[in-house]
C-alpha cells in the first residue's frame, strides 16, 4: 500500500512538471503570435518616408498587397500601380526558379510560422537589378492561418561589390598586379579540370626570371629586381588571350593559364614573349647577354587522362632542367631553343 502510494506521488509529479513545460511553451507562442499579428496589423504600413528598406507584401496567389511608398520609389516603381499585380515580372523576375523559391517559402513560413532570410534580386521600374537581403514572415490572419509573405528587404548590392573587391585586392600580387600563389593555383586546377571536363583545349606558359633576378638583384639592387617583374608581367599581360589568367608562383615565375588555347598558340605566345621581353629588361640596365638569362616553358592537357598535377610537373621539370643547364629561351618537351640561337632568329 505504501509503495503505491510513492509511485502515485511520482506519477504526478511527473505531470506537473510535464504540464508546468508545456504551459511556457504555449506562452512561448502566443508571444511569437501577437508580435507576427501586431506587425501584420500596421507595423510596417506606416514606415516613415525616409527609411532606405523596401517593405512589401504578397498574399498565396503570389499578388502584391501592400508595398510601402518609399520602397517604391527606391526601385523607381509606383506602389499604387503595383497592389494587386503580380510579383513575378513586377518585383522579381518571372523565372522558374524564382517561383519554386518563393513557393517553397511560402509554405516553410506558413507551416512553422517561421522568419527566414535570403538573398533576393529585385527588379527596378528602369530594367536594372538589386541585390537585396530579405527577411520573409508570414501573414497572419484572425484565426492565425497564414495569408502570405511580408518581405523587408535593404539593399547589400554595394556591400557585395565591396566585398568581391576586398576579395579581389587579397589575391592581388603586389609587384606584378596578377593573382597571388595560392589564388592562381586554385584557378589553375579549376580551369584544367573544366576543359578536362568538357575536352577544351587548354595550355600554360610560364616565365621563369631567377638567375636574370638573381643577378639584377645583386648586380644592381634589389628595387630593380623588382621592377623586373613588373616589366616581365606587362609583357606577359600584353599577351595574354581572351579568358586567361596570369600570376606570379615561386617568387619568379610569372605563369599564364590559357584557356581555349592550343599548343601551337601556346608555343606562339612563349616565343613573342621571349622577342618582346628582353629590350625591356635592358632597359632596366642589364646588357643583352645577362637580359637573356630567362627561361619560357610552356605545355598543354595532352589528353582525358592527363592531370592538373602532371601538367604542373611537366612546366617544373622543363625549368628545372633549363636553369641547371644554363640552357635559356624557350624550353619544353619537344622544343629546346638556346637564348642566343633565339637572338639570332630575331635578328635575321
Amino acid at each position: 500500500m505504501f509503495g503505491a502510494v510513492i509511485f502515485l506521488s511520482v506519477i504526478v509529479v511527473i505531470l506537473m512538471a510535464c504540464i508546468l513545460v508545456l504551459s511556457n511553451k504555449i506562452k512561448q507562442i502566443r508571444r511569437n503570435l501577437k508580435e507576427l499579428i501586431k506587425e501584420n496589423d500596421g507595423q510596417q504600413t506606416s514606415v516613415q518616408k525616409t527609411s532606405g528598406d523596401i517593405y512589401f507584401k504578397i498574399n498565396k496567389n503570389f499578388e502584391i498587397t501592400f508595398i510601402n511608398e518609399s520602397g517604391a520609389d527606391c526601385l523607381g516603381h509606383n506602389a499604387a500601380t503595383l497592389v494587386g499585380q503580380t510579383v513575378f515580372g513586377t518585383l522579381i523576375e518571372d523565372k522558374k526558379a524564382y517561383r519554386d523559391m518563393l513557393a517553397s517559402a511560402l509554405s516553410k513560413v506558413c507551416r512553422n510560422h517561421s522568419t527566414i532570410n535570403t538573398q533576393i534580386v529585385l527588379i527596378k521600374g528602369n530594367g536594372q537589378r538589386q541585390l537585396m537581403m530579405c527577411r520573409e514572415r508570414p501573414l497572419l490572419n484572425e484565426i492565425l492561418e497564414c495569408d502570405g509573405i511580408s518581405f523587408l528587404c535593404t539593399d547589400i548590392s554595394e556591400a557585395k561589390a565591396l566585398k568581391e573587391k576586398l576579395s579581389d585586392f587579397e589575391n592581388r600580387d603586389i609587384f606584378t598586379n596578377g593573382l597571388n600563389e595560392q589564388a592562381l593555383m586554385e584557378r589553375f586546377e579549376h580551369d584544367f579540370k573544366l576543359a578536362q571536363r568538357y575536352n577544351k583545349e587548354f595550355s600554360c606558359a610560364v616565365v621563369e626570371l631567377r638567375d636574370v633576378y638573381d643577378f639584377i638583384s645583386r648586380g644592381i639592387d634589389f628595387e630593380t629586381a623588382d621592377r623586373l617583374l613588373k616589366v616581365a608581367s606587362d609583357v606577359c599581360f600584353a599577351n595574354l588571350t581572351p579568358n586567361a589568367n596570369i600570376g606570379r608562383v615561386d617568387k619568379t615565375k610569372i605563369v599564364m593559364i590559357l584557356n581555349n588555347t592550343d599548343r601551337e598558340k601556346a608555343q606562339a605566345i612563349a616565343q613573342k614573349i621571349w622577342q618582346e621581353i628582353i629590350p625591356q629588361i635592358q632597359k632596366l640596365g642589364v646588357d643583352e647577354y645577362n637580359a637573356e638569362m630567362l627561361a619560357i616553358t610552356f605545355s598543354n592537357r595532352k589528353n582525358y587522362n592527363d592531370t592538373f598535377d602532371g601538367m604542373w610537373a611537366r612546366l617544373r621539370r622543363h625549368i628545372k632542367t633549363a636553369l641547371k643547364a644554363k640552357e635559356y629561351g624557350i624550353i619544353a618537351s619537344d622544343v629546346s631553343v638556346q637564348a642566343k640561337r633565339n637572338s639570332a632568329v630575331t635578328k635575321n
